[in-house]
């Protein structure tokens, strides 16, 4: 017979499952229990949350896809692509695409460095956010449209990017760290190994797949985050959670668009 756990053990475990769900429902639209919100839990983004959301939300939309194949199949590739890219867009509340506008918005608006931190906080967009998001959902339904093997994609795209963010996010922030306290700061302040573990993960996954294209558009997804990361962060004064969102946004596209070649 075992002995009950020490009650301060039991409350840093439901403690940490109750930061996970936090997390989780941050990153996505999927229900949480009710009580989560109401616990004041500080909001830590760190690789567990991240890789169970790309989970999620690969194998709903790959069962979305396979259901529309299998049950309706007379649907047209144009409207399945529209279907699941709007999936895509509900599953996620747009969060992602919010640092997208807001990353862009900063890095090419003509403005002071102090007048690009208060566009990071203002909800509405400009003209170069705008164009960003259209750019950015038109990428993705291209995609989508075109990538092959389809389950495999729609699976591995929101897997992959957010397995190799961590790691990615981490060797981008030792040179452009951004502000203290932001949101930026959760995703590169976690153990580097678990960092590291999820991003092992995520590259086990994609060679296991035996499908070559996957492989080399696993390569892309990580590549393309280091250069985009080394690119625009100087541009909008370093590391943040508006960044991270870019950087998943951009790896997904580049994924997609990989295994349409």
């Amino acid at each position: 017979m075992t002995s009950p756990a020490p009650e301060g053990e039991g409350a840093g475990v439901r403690e940490r499952v109750a930061g996970f769900l936090l997390g989780l429902a941050f990153l996505t639209r999927l229900p949480v229990p009710r009580f989560i919100h109401r616990r004041a839990l500080p909001l830590r983004i760190g690789p567990a949350p991240l890789l169970a959301a790309g989970l999620l939300l690969g194998l709903l939309l790959a069962l979305l896809s396979w259901t529309l194949h299998r049950f309706f199949p007379v649907v047209p590739p144009q409207i399945e692509t529209l279907l699941l890219l709007g999936a895509w867009v509900a599953l996620t509340g747009g969060i992602h695409l919010d640092g997208v506008a807001d990353t862009l918005e900063c890095a090419y608006a003509p403005v002071s460095p102090e007048e690009k931190r208060r566009i990071r906080k203002d909800p509405r967009k400009g003209v170069f956010g705008i164009l960003a998001l259209i750019l950015f959902v038109l990428s993705k339904g291209t995609g989508i449209l075109l990538a092959h093997p389809r389950l495999f994609a729609l699976l591995l795209a929101p897997v992959l990017s957010r397995a190799f963010l961590p790691v990615a996010a981490r060797i981008l922030a030792r040179r452009f760290p951004g502000e203290e306290g932001g949101l930026g700061k959760s995703f590169v302040e976690g153990g580097g190994g678990l960092s590291w573990a999820v991003f092992v993960l995520g590259a086990l996954g994609a060679l296991l797949t035996g499908e070559e294209r996957i492989f080399w558009g696993a390569g892309a997804v990580f590549l393309g985050m280091m250069v985009l990361g080394r690119i625009y962060l100087p541009k909008v004064d370093g590391f943040s959670g508006d960044v991270a969102g870019f950087l998943i946004e951009s790896g997904e596209i580049l994924f997609l668009l990989a295994l349409s070649l």
